[in-house]
């Protein structure tokens, strides 16, 4: 990008759901690579729960045992990409990380989020006012992640808010984080 686009030195990522596992996940292993990172809605924290990011993947059509292997077998590299694992690299990264809790929100839409098979289990264990387990489940990861980057004295802006999977939650979020992402533009 800067050799044959113009692109600057300066960079920033941010991105919704799996887009924001990838921004998130790269700052974390690339130390230094983003000024700033957000992650809205996102698996921040994926090897604590993967049968729900595999049945996610296979949802969408993906197979995701071909993203990162048997999560049992191939623990190590689902390891190496969860960036809960690699939150040491974000210590001087201002990082935005902003997830629904699964209950019913303002922007949720009319059409409640499809059920995902595979997520029986984390549909069963739910409290009774989740609606998007896929979203409380990446509210609870948001948290956890959250919870070390402040033990790292890491610079972490948190926004749980009430919401599921498929509203324009990441919209609204990026709003929020672009003061963050242009300032690591202009340093």
């Amino acid at each position: 990008m800067e050799r044959d686009y113009g692109a600057g030195p300066r960079r920033a990522a941010a991105g919704e759901s799996q887009g924001g596992f990838g921004a998130l996940g790269l700052a974390a292993r690339v130390t230094g690579l983003f000024g700033a990172v957000a992650a809205f809605g996102a698996p921040v924290h994926p090897v604590r729960h993967p049968e729900m990011w595999l049945s996610g993947a296979k949802f969408v059509g993906v197979d995701g045992y071909a993203i990162f292997g048997d999560p049992w077998e191939q623990w190590q590299t689902w390891l190496d990409w969860d960036p809960y694992h690699h939150a040491r690299g974000l210590r001087h990264t201002p990082v935005y990380l902003a997830s629904g809790d699964g209950t019913p929100g303002p922007l949720d839409g009319d059409e409640p989020d499809p059920h995902i098979p595979g997520t029986e289990k984390w549909v069963a264990l739910a409290d009774d006012d989740v609606v998007s387990v896929t979203e409380a489940v990446c509210g609870e990861e948001t948290r956890t992640l959250s919870d070390r980057l402040r033990s790292l004295g890491a610079p972490v802006t948190t926004h749980i808010y009430p919401g599921g999977h498929s509203g324009t939650y990441g919209h609204r979020e990026l709003r929020h984080a672009l003061p963050m992402l242009t300032a690591a533009l202009r340093r």
